[in-house]
């Protein structure tokens, strides 16, 4: 197909890549993003990490809150200021991100907001599934092959598919969530206190407080590397300021609302403990089993795929980006060796047994190594993005358990986010009032901002605090909960803007 019939063609499959968007192609308003990232994050898994703030961190309810608050403003702030770089530079989100990078250094965090798309997908799916289950009585694998088909269809249609659905979905959304949210308001104990007994509630409210804000902000930026995915379309005169408005409004509203809700529901039901629970589990024990309960899960479901959709379109602009040029087997073998060793060492980490961290770290090593080797279509990217998520998501024989696992490992990586976010966005402090580049991609194999964001994730490490890991800071000092995220942010921005001031002033740039 022609790439000047597709425009606003919902109908059609998107024939554009990770190339520039030209002018003719060009389409929209700034306020469908609202109705966009409303519906992406109005899924239950915005609704669990509000659980986790109280379920395994023990924080009072309006200390889970305060954090809640705090984390999604400041983390949205980001994905808003980002989002503007679609109608500014015409590419998704991970190309933009070569100007800081350069196009080598680019390539492992775009490896792993591949993975983290892939992982993400998976899991989702199987939530979902579990929920389409409960309301069908199908097998399990019946209603995945159903959820699957749903979501990678919609990725494999593309940008404006993927716009026309979340801005119906998003009513929709609102409206099965606030069920849930009556139901759940109305019988949680507003008064209470931190619990010394939760699982990981060694550092008292404090910690607590300091674990919500960080869980909220975390979430938010896995959203980041991929906001101007959804935005590059637009017209290049196009009102940054309503881009970044709509943008923030969209993500905000629902995940301060479902995450307070998630934290509410923990003190609705005291008795049970919802860490371990599922999202259909938790919503039995609210709803029953009536009609109001099939509602809600019929939410759960239609969460599931606005949400999933775009992990997979994300996912699957990420997997393009990593491709290095030319033929030459250096450059992805060393990449899928560094995710091999990466991986390795995670596991190891979390104790996972040493034959199943290898055969995880092969795995992973392997597809990272084609992915940087192999030159996919979009559409074909996004059906292979699919499967490896359908993959991961059919779980042997109890796939709820290995999405636990998976949550695990997604949440150890998702430190690479935050000094990520903070090179970009140093980044674009400089350059934003310099002439637009129409090709970021043009740009030397590393720049200094890789090696900002190298000091950045190293700094952090000292300071996580999960399930799987605790570094020595946050097992010595438990109070502070998880600073990873702000450490690794402001060391990485702090290297970013001292090396872009040398840049400017004619000194080396790496």
């Amino acid at each position: 197909m022609s790439t000047d019939l597709y425009r606003d063609q919902i109908l059609e499959i998107e024939p554009t890549g990770i190339e520039y968007v030209p002018p003719e192609q060009r389409h929209g308003n700034p306020r469908q993003l609202f109705g966009l990232w409303f519906s992406a994050n109005a899924e239950i898994a915005t609704w669990m990490v509000g659980v986790f703030t109280i379920a395994l961190y023990g924080t009072s309810l309006w200390g889970a809150i305060l954090g809640i608050v705090v984390g999604n403003l400041v983390g949205y702030a980001l994905l808003g200021v980002l989002a503007t770089f679609g109608p500014r530079y015409g590419v998704p989100q991970m190309v933009a991100s070569r100007l800081a990078f350069g196009r080598y250094g680019n390539a492992f965090p775009a490896a792993l907001s591949f993975l983290a798309g892939v992982g993400w997908f998976a899991i989702n799916t199987v939530f979902g599934s579990y929920a389409l289950q409960t309301i069908t009585g199908l097998p399990y694998l019946v209603s995945l092959a159903l959820m699957l088909v749903l979501q990678i269809a919609l990725a494999v249609y593309g940008y404006n598919m993927i716009h026309w659905f979340e801005r119906v979905s998003a009513v929709l959304l609102a409206a099965g969530f606030t069920l849930l949210g009556f139901v759940t308001f109305e019988r949680a104990n507003w008064h209470a206190a931190f619990n010394a007994h939760a699982p990981l509630a060694a550092g008292g409210e404090m910690g607590g407080v300091i674990l919500a804000t960080a869980l909220g902000f975390s979430y938010a930026t896995g959203w980041v590397p991929c906001a101007s995915d959804y935005s590059r379309y637009l017209p290049s005169t196009a009102s940054h300021a309503k881009i970044w408005w709509y943008s923030f409004a969209g993500s905000v509203v629902p995940c301060i609302a479902l995450e307070a809700l998630g934290a509410a529901t923990v003190t609705a039901v005291p008795h049970v403990n919802l860490s371990d629970a599922s999202a259909t589990q938790a919503i039995a024990l609210l709803l029953g089993s009536g009609v109001l309960a099939k509602l809600v899960l019929l939410t759960v479901v239609l969460g599931t795929l606005t949400a999933n959709c775009m992990n997979l379109y994300s996912g699957a602009m990420a997997a393009l980006v990593v491709k290095f040029p030319g033929r030459s087997l250096r450059a992805p073998v060393f990449t899928g060796g560094v995710f091999f060793l990466l991986t390795l060492a995670l596991l190891l980490a979390a104790r996972t047994g040493t034959l199943a961290a290898i055969a995880g770290s092969v795995a992973v090593g392997a597809v990272v190594g084609v992915v940087a080797h192999v030159r996919f279509q979009r559409w074909r990217a996004a059906v292979g993005v699919g499967v490896l998520g359908a993959l991961l998501a059919v779980g042997g024989g109890h796939p709820e358990q290995t999405a636990k696992l998976y949550t695990n490992f997604l949440l150890l990586l998702s430190y690479w986010a935050s000094p990520w976010a903070a090179v970009v966005f140093v980044d674009w402090l400089q350059r934003r009032r310099s002439p637009v580049s129409a090709d970021p991609g043009a740009m030397p194999h590393v720049r200094p901002g890789t090696y900002a964001w190298i000091a950045g994730l190293a700094a952090s490490v000292p300071f996580w605090n999960q399930a799987w890991f605790v570094g020595p800071f946050a097992g010595a000092f438990p109070q502070y909960g998880d600073l990873s995220y702000y450490v690794g942010f402001l060391v990485a921005g702090a290297i970013a803007a001292i090396a872009g001031r040398q840049r400017q002033r004619g000194a080396p740039a790496c």
